[in-house]
């Protein structure tokens, strides 16, 4: 996007779509929201699960064999939503700073007998690749579970490289 820094088209990217960043996340338990390990030209940046919430309030749901993946897609994308809020904290507000999203793991709450996990992860590939367009897609391991904080629907954890700051 022409004229626009690249934190602001990654935003209005988002915006085009109907989504915005929500506040950073403030953590729920003893960790931090984000970990950055300075590399020699670069910084490795850990992003700690973010659950599905719509501000603030839990999205909450369960996946079960049959039913439709659409509101289980949304809760992921939701998730990655604070997964990038949490990341443009570890930028100081500048998502143009991002040069790779490594890694993106999803967590699903879900029957047992449920196996389309992959599919309801692509909600939250989905807005990363929207926010990110030229970036390589990550590494992604998608992951059943019986239950989330708050109930959540969904849980995300992303890994990131960023340039360093600019100070």
């Amino acid at each position: 996007m022409d004229g626009l820094t690249p934190h602001a088209a990654i935003e209005a990217r988002l915006a085009a779509a109907g989504l915005a960043l929500p506040a950073p996340p403030t953590p729920r338990g003893r960790y931090a929201p984000f970990h950055a390990y300075a590399l020699a030209d670069a910084v490795f940046v850990s992003i700690s699960g973010q659950a599905s919430r719509d501000a603030g309030r839990p999205v909450q749901g369960r996946s079960r064999a049959g039913d439709a993946l659409k509101p289980a897609q949304s809760a992921c994308g939701r998730a990655a939503l604070a997964g990038l809020a949490a990341l443009a904290s570890a930028c100081e507000g500048d998502l143009g700073r991002v040069r790779a999203i490594t890694q993106l793991r999803g967590y699903v709450a879900c029957d047992p007998d449920f196996e389309a996990h992959s599919a309801v992860l692509d909600g939250a590939s989905q807005v990363i690749e929207l926010a990110f367009p030229d970036l390589a897609r990550p590494a992604r391991s998608a992951v059943g579970v019986t239950s989330l904080p708050g109930g959540c629907w969904a849980e995300v954890e992303l890994c990131a490289i960023i340039a360093p700051c600019r100070r």
